[in-house]
């Protein structure tokens, strides 16, 4: 699964996971080696000056920072599948360019818009790390996979805008850990991934639940809208 997974429980029910707010803390920056790749912020959420309040995630003796022993999400897992968004949306949308080309190479030639370059190695379009889901231990694994795939990463970055390859100086970052696939841009990026939200009314009725609880009956309510569209089809086609 990805960081935004929910398998099933013991009793077969949906299980929502969500980013712990240490994981939300992390500056995670992807310029150089684990040592000096992560800042700790005061919170999950940005607020002008956080940037020079932030602490190392490696103290001078070199243990990790309190937040390394937290888990990265809850409900707590063994293991996950890691992907990355870029990767993902570039690998789409190579298919479906390159789709398009074939259909006009055989119906007009002469309006074939280009190829968009060579489609992403199975290795950066397929990634899978199982790890222990502590903050440190994930970050201590998926850390150098990121660096190794870091060209890969500019030049995808780059495309999807329609751009060349970011230069190598690029100062990245991930700029948010999930639900989902990881979100990896500049750097500068990441205050407004962490923005503070707007805030919002809860209903009455559901307000003496928790968060998490409110969450978890807005998927279920999701997922039963779809089961019922589904079936809607399914009775319109008999």
């Amino acid at each position: 699964m990805d960081t935004a997974s929910a398998p099933a429980n013991s009793d077969g029910g949906w299980v929502f996971r969500a980013l712990t707010t240490a994981s939300k803390r992390l500056f995670w920056t992807l310029n150089g080696p684990l040592e000096d790749a992560i800042r700790v912020a005061p919170s999950e959420y940005y607020d002008p000056g956080v940037l020079d309040s932030m602490e190392p995630y490696f103290g001078p003796d070199g243990s990790p920072h309190a937040v390394s022993q937290a888990s990265l999400l809850e409900p707590l897992v063994s293991s996950v599948t890691v992907r990355v968004q870029c990767i993902d949306d570039w690998d789409q949308r190579w298919a479906a360019e390159h789709w398009r080309c074939g259909e006009l190479e055989r119906n007009a030639p002469d309006r074939n818009p280009g190829r968009l370059g060579p489609r992403p190695d199975d290795e950066t379009r397929d990634p899978v790390l199982l790890v222990f889901l502590t903050v440190h231990e994930y970050v201590s694994a998926v850390h150098p996979w990121l660096m190794a795939m870091r060209d890969t990463l500019l030049d995808v970055l780059g495309k999807l805008d329609g751009n060349p390859k970011w230069p190598p100086e690029t100062k990245l970052a991930v700029l948010y850990l999930g639900p989902g696939p990881l979100q990896i841009g500049h750097e500068d990026g990441w205050a407004w991934w962490h923005r503070r939200p707007r805030p919002f009314v809860v209903h009455p009725s559901i307000a003496h639940l928790s968060e998490e609880e409110r969450t978890q009956r807005t998927m279920e309510r999701m997922m039963a809208r779809a089961a019922a569209q589904v079936r809607a089809r399914e009775e319109a086609e008999k």
